[in-house]
């Protein structure tokens, strides 16, 4: 059965610390804002694409970064005309450190709700080896471990707002990768892939621990199948228009013969 849940929380004042950092944002629909990303110079090295969905007076977040790009992903959340205290939750897709070094600062700021898979709901909340901490480490990111308001499985949704989001379980990347499926306001079905499918065939980080890459390619299918005019993936480009055809490419790539995936290391 599907739950619902909603979500509210005391008014609490931002404190701004990082007037002196230059900071920017994109609009990039009239729904979804990108505010955080090391590859677009949005935030500090090592984050991931970070989103933030306008829910007509609160906001969600999707993912939270690796934690050295807080505060300027709060001053880009600022510049674009939002209050960070209306950030009601942070959607974490997945484990892995780049997405959730920066969750329980950002709790710790704003007063949002952390939710996430149940299948990496252990990983974050423990820092075990699928998070990837030495590879943080080799990078000058030190975190502490977020603690999660709400875990979450297939086919739950959250109400915030005036925003339904359906959470698709994706798994292959990690155990517990989860995908964000919403309809924005101009009547377009995006989804919010985290890092189990990039745009242009891009595959990415293939063999951490946890990884599956059979689950993987049943992921794949699973989001052809939902038809997406768009797709927001953890790194590198968006997909605003014929989403569901780039989600085929990758597909295609990701099976193809003369496609080679290492599937282990050491």
């Amino acid at each position: 059965m599907n739950r619902v849940h909603d979500v509210f929380y005391p008014s609490q004042r931002f404190l701004t610390s990082a007037s002196d950092l230059y900071s920017i944002s994109m609009k990039l629909t009239d729904s979804v804002y990108l505010v955080g990303g090391s590859a677009y110079g949005l935030s500090a090295p090592g984050d991931c694409n970070v989103y933030l969905i306008d829910c007509v007076g609160e906001s969600v977040l999707i993912d939270a970064g690796a934690g050295l790009g807080v505060k300027r992903i709060l001053e880009n959340v600022k510049r674009d005309g939002f209050d960070p205290m209306a950030i009601k939750t942070a959607v974490l897709t997945h484990c892995h450190f780049d997405h959730i070094g920066g969750a329980q600062e950002l709790k710790q700021l704003t007063g949002c709700k952390l939710v996430a898979h149940k299948d990496d709901s252990g990983s974050i909340t423990s820092l075990d080896e699928r998070v990837l901490v030495d590879m943080a480490k080799t990078r000058g990111i030190i975190f502490k471990a977020p603690s999660l308001d709400l875990v979450l499985e297939a086919n739950d949704y959250l109400d915030i707002g005036a925003t339904h989001l359906n959470i698709i379980h994706t798994p292959g990347h990690t155990p517990g990768c989860i995908s964000i499926d919403l309809t924005e306001k101009d009547g377009k079905k995006a989804i919010f892939t985290g890092d189990i499918a990039s745009t242009t065939g891009r595959l990415g980080f293939i063999n951490g621990p946890g990884f599956d890459l059979s689950a993987w390619k049943t992921s794949l299918k699973l989001l052809i199948s939902e038809c997406p005019d768009r797709i927001y993936p953890g790194h590198g480009t968006f997909m605003l228009s014929g989403a569901t055809e780039d989600l085929k490419l990758t597909d295609l790539k990701m099976n193809s013969p003369w496609t080679t995936i290492v599937t282990s290391v050491g």
